[in-house]
């Protein structure tokens, strides 16, 4: 067989280029959607994003996501279409073109644009960005069906959203309701609980103490207090709690009356005296006068109200309530008969009736608001107070809690079905089912569906405007009542806001509630819109329904992973899907966020140029669990690329190097049993990487995957290869050469396959070169290819245990080595090792010539578990144990020289609990508790590990310091070879000179230092062809002289 050599380096961007023209030449995607058709069906939905901006970094994460598990499961035997989508509706778009425009107020849009003008911009823009989508996608090698996406605008689309909406307003479970409701007056919207939740942040706001004068009673005053001074002008009543204890306190000529238990933390250090405490209850019914009185109002106001509302956590346990701006306010006014009036328009502004402040946004009224409190004298104490509050996730400005009629779905009449479908969802990470999710789900509150804009699914309701409403579920619906053919009809705003009708039953003209949908209800409706569900593509939808998969970020836990659950539960009462992986944010490589403000956004084109797509995704898959944070550089990403990525590669052309050099044959197979121990071992840890990977995939765990095939890559680089160099480097052939060939053929071959999902570029270039240029009925691509299987021949468990055993042992000893500061290449003379166990000791006996030849040591001898090779000192972790002994903290450090020092140390590195004896008793240590130093025995080199112990005799006879100079001399030839451009397999002419030891050295080791150097003759002469280097080491000097043979 001929392989075809390898480039000597990865370089990611130049490979990814090559198969990207590959893939699309060949159509390799379409071809293996093709081939896997009629095998079982592997479903997967595609959030939705939002095309009308250029995609980030954080959109390859989630794509990456996306792309290893149907990957995955094509290559287990699952036939996986993949259809892609765009969400094309909501206030994202609006936005976008309201920036363009420099226009953010909806009449002006209307008065200015024009309603069908600025849908059609909305439309335009979410398809300008599409291309740019649609390359990253294929840049970074998401394999998804983009000639098939839905689009949430399309008429289909949108009629399969009214069919839902119907078959939810049919089980009286849509309603019109007057409520205090989340609004953006920037935009002006009501917003979702799911929107609501993604723009809580800390803020900084007015905390004030009130003074309402008691009417009839001169120089008494409820003391109230408010975060929100701006509300005050629409004051209408004051709410106490009817159980609770209330206290009259005379402070500086005046008398206040604040919650009893809060008069302290009111008052503080003032002079006050309580005159008398009475009961919530008797203060019912009496009047204040208004702070302000411009704003005008009718019916039974500024009384004293009971709720249940009212506490006394903080503030005065008197609350100012304003109906027109809280949820209980509204409900307690509405309760007792009492009138909504707004001093706030929807634009957010003030409106003219409160003349200072008129015009302005409400926040910024709160100081002249403040100012006239202090002018009239009833602020008592100004403060400012920290606390979460929600902004638009869009704007970035407040909302306002605003009294207004919406339509409402009742998901709370389903709050507690879908926290029981919520338990049969296989959720990754595990902890969100029942934490931000099932937390989300059981605090559900009924979801405010319509929006009060023009980009959006139209809310299918008509009206007569005397009460009654019909909800329109199909567009052969609205024709029959309209009398007249829509098919040519944009169901979007203005066109479908003009489609009036008669009703026959009752002779009364129906006009469309001027309301869009909330956006959210349009991707979460994807399960069924897709399909054009249920007026075609039944079969279909039945067949992907409930998903298998879905994944995006953690934010989509109150966004897209909810709207899509809702849904299915109020409509089918079943769970959407069946699996999720749920991600953490992307954060700078320092850890902080992006934004362009901080100039700190990591554009991913930056990290394929330099490095590739590749290493991002195995940074981004097998490096970080789905809930872990993730820095993101391109330095860091390039450290992937160095370290595993190259170790692979470079495995890779060291296999097809030598064996094109020695033009292998693959089909003569080596039985197993004949294979030397070093093969069967490496089979052995391929058959347990393929079992744990399938496994941990099969379980959604992308990082354990990773890390058993980082490990295995690992292990075959420098541990298999290592060990076999001389294998392949041997010019005879034989049994033995044959299987270190078979061996890291099947090795690579089934490796090529594990990372295919993970690094499908890398993948498909290992496999073009070791599969396809050698099996010509092999599939066209390794993402055709099937998944490895187990060979039963390979499992070999106690073998792996063995060389376990081993790899500790060299382990510790090179830790010993590094910290004796012996060179490597420095022959020792012993090695001495205490084991766990007896198991362990017959491993190290049995394979006592691999750890001899990996330590570069004569000999090697097991001692008795009482040697005394190291010397253990313990102390006291002063910062821990000062807090909780204090006094005893010299005993514990006397007491700690006198224990057994192994033990302890054995102790803390199993993470238990010691015990000390201190003046008769018992003081228990945690393994932080204390430090452990340790000194090797004179003449030793020690290190201990997991009841390990090795000790290396460093003391160094002349024989042994001559064989170890050779072997730097051995080492500077080959390194002479590879400056001098030879191919690994050139022969050579060779001359060293040099000082007398090595003079001495090559004399007594010539044939050692030609073999392994393949050198054919050793010379006294140069020639013109001959390269020469020098060279010294300590003392040493010498010159290196070969010739090309």
């Amino acid at each position: 067989m001929v392989f075809k050599p390898a480039s000597g380096r990865y370089d990611g961007p130049e490979l990814e280029q090559e198969i990207l023209d590959f893939w699309r030449d060949n159509k390799i995607f379409e071809k293996s959607l093709k081939l896997s058709s009629g095998r079982p069906l592997y479903t997967f939905n595609e959030g939705p994003p939002t095309a009308n901006g250029r995609p980030g970094i954080h959109h390859v994460l989630a794509r990456t996501f996306k792309d290893v598990y149907p990957r995955y499961k094509t290559m287990q035997g699952f036939h996986v279409p993949r259809k892609a989508g765009w969400d094309t509706h909501g206030l994202p778009v609006e936005h976008e073109i309201e920036k363009e425009l420099g226009i953010f107020d909806k009449k002006l849009i209307e008065e200015k644009i024009g309603v069908a003008d600025f849908t059609k911009r909305c439309r335009d823009s979410v398809m300008r960005y599409i291309s740019e989508w649609e390359t990253l996608t294929e840049r970074m090698g998401f394999w998804v069906d983009l000639d098939e996406a839905y689009y949430t605008l399309d008429n289909n689309y949108i009629e399969s959203v009214w069919n839902l909406l119907k078959i939810i307003w049919e089980k009286n479970l849509i309603y019109q309701d007057y409520k205090v409701v989340p609004y953006d007056p920037r935009i002006g919207a009501t917003l979702s609980s799911h929107e609501v939740a993604q723009g809580y942040r800390e803020t900084e706001d007015p905390s004030v103490f009130v003074r309402f004068p008691l009417q009839d009673r001169e120089k008494t005053y409820f003391l109230v207090w408010t975060t929100t001074p701006w509300t005050l002008p629409a004051n209408l009543a004051l709410a106490i709690g009817s159980d609770i204890k209330y206290a009259f306190v005379e402070h500086a000529e005046d008398i206040f009356i604040v919650a009893e238990t809060l008069v302290e933390s009111v008052f503080e250090d003032r002079n006050y005296r309580i005159t008398e405490v009475v009961l919530g209850s008797s203060l019912e019914g009496l009047y204040y006068d208004r702070l302000f009185k411009e704003l005008e109002v009718t019916g039974d106001i500024c009384r004293v109200l009971p709720a249940d509302f009212v506490s006394t956590e903080d503030g005065t346990g008197i609350v100012h309530v304003a109906p027109a701006y809280g949820l209980e306010d509204l409900r307690l006014c509405q309760s007792h008969g009492l009138p909504i009036v707004h001093a706030v328009e929807l634009d957010g502004c003030f409106n003219d009736s409160i003349k200072s402040v008129a015009g302005l946004f409400f926040k910024d009224a709160d100081p002249i608001i403040i100012n006239h409190l202090k002018e009239k004298g009833l602020l008592f104490e100004e403060k400012t107070y920290k606390h979460n509050y929600p902004f638009g996730w869009r704007t970035g400005d407040p909302l306002i809690y605003y009294a207004k009629n919406a339509w409402y779905i009742k998901t709370t009449s389903v709050r507690n079905r879908m926290v029981e479908l919520n338990q049969t969802i296989n959720w990754t990470p595990k902890s969100i089912r029942d934490g931000r999710f099932g937390n989300w789900l059981e605090h559900n509150v009924d979801w405010a569906l319509s929006r009060e804009r023009f980009w959006g699914t139209p809310l299918p309701i008509w009206t007569d405007g005397f009460g009654d409403f019909i909800c329109i579920g199909s567009l052969q619906e609205l024709e029959n009542l309209c009398g007249k053919s829509l098919k040519e009809i944009d169901l979007h705003r203005p066109s479908i806001d003009q489609i009036i009708f008669t009703h026959p039953k009752n002779g009364h003209e129906y006009r469309r509630v001027p309301e869009v949908i909330d956006c959210w209800f349009d991707s979460g409706a994807m399960s069924y819109a897709q399909w054009h569900y249920p007026f075609e593509n039944k079969v279909k939808f039945d067949d992907h329904f409930p998903v298998d998969y879905i994944c995006e970020a953690i934010d989509q836990t109150r966004g897209w992973f909810y709207s899509l659950h809702a849904i299915a539960t109020l409509v089918s009462d079943e769970i959407a899907y069946r699996n999720c992986v749920c991600l953490n944010h992307i954060v700078d490589g320092d850890g902080k966020k992006m934004s362009k403000s901080q100039g700190n956004i990591v554009d991913p084109y930056d990290v394929f140029d330099s490095v590739g797509a590749d290493p991002l995704r195995w940074y981004f898959l097998a490096r970080l669990s789905p809930e872990a944070q993730k820095r993101i550089s391109s330095k860091i990403v390039s450290e992937v690329a160095s370290s595993f990525v190259n170790t692979l590669w470079n495995t890779f052309s060291f296999f097809v190097l030598y064996a094109g050099l020695d033009k292998v044959d693959l089909v003569s197979n080596v039985d197993q049993a004949e294979r030397p121990e070093l093969d069967r071992w490496i089979l052995a840890l391929l058959y347990r990487t393929i079992e744990t990977s399938t496994q941990a995939l099969d379980n959604y765990d992308a990082k354990r995957a990773g890390e058993a095939i980082e490990h295995f890559t690992n292990q075959l680089s420098n541990w298999y290869i290592r060990r076999s160099r001389k294998r392949f480097w041997k010019s005879e052939a034989g049994i033995d050469k044959q299987s270190a060939y078979l061996t890291l053929y099947t090795c690579l071959e089934n490796l090529d396959k594990l990372i295919a999902p993970f690094m499908p570029f890398l993948a498909e270039k290992i496999y073009q070169h070791l599969v396809r240029g050698q099996k010509n009925d092999a599939p066209i691509s390794v993402h055709m290819s099937r998944w490895p299987t187990l060979d039963p021949n390979w499992q070999d468990d106690n073998l792996l245990d063995s060389i376990a055993v081993v790899q500790q042992v060299v382990s510790l000893g090179r830790a010993a080595r590094e910290e004796s500061r012996v060179r490597v290449r420095q022959p020792l003379p012993k090695l001495l090792v205490r084991l766990p166990d007896q198991q362990k000791a017959e491993a190290t006996i049995l394979h006592k010539e691999q750890i001899l030849d990996e330590l570069n040591v004569k000999e090697i001898e097991l001692v008795a578990n009482d040697a005394h090779l190291i010397t253990y000192r313990l102390k006291p972790n002063l910062p821990r144990l000062g807090s909780r002994y204090g006094k005893l903290i010299p005993k514990i450090r006397e007491a700690l020289k006198n224990v057994d020092g192994r033990s302890f140390s054995e102790s803390q590195a199993a993470r238990k609990d010691c015990q000390l004896q201190i003046d008769g008793g018992e003081k228990n240590l945690e393994p932080d508790d204390f430090f452990v130093e340790t000194t090797s025995a004179e003449g030793y080199a020690g290190s201990e590990a997991n009841g390990f112990l090795i000790a290396l005799d460093t003391r160094i006879t002349p024989e042994l310091a001559q064989e170890g100079l050779v072997r730097e001399l051995i080492r500077t030839v080959q390194d002479a070879r590879k400056q001098a451009e030879l191919e690994v397999s050139d022969r050579i002419s060779l001359q060293i000179t040099g000082s007398p030891d090595i003079v001495a050295a090559t004399s007594v080791h010539r044939e050692w230092i030609m073999t392994e150097t393949l050198t054919e003759e050793w010379t006294k002469h140069v020639s013109e062809n001959t390269f020469f280097i020098e060279h010294s080491l300590d003392k040493q000097n010498w010159k290196i002289q070969l010739t090309k043979i």
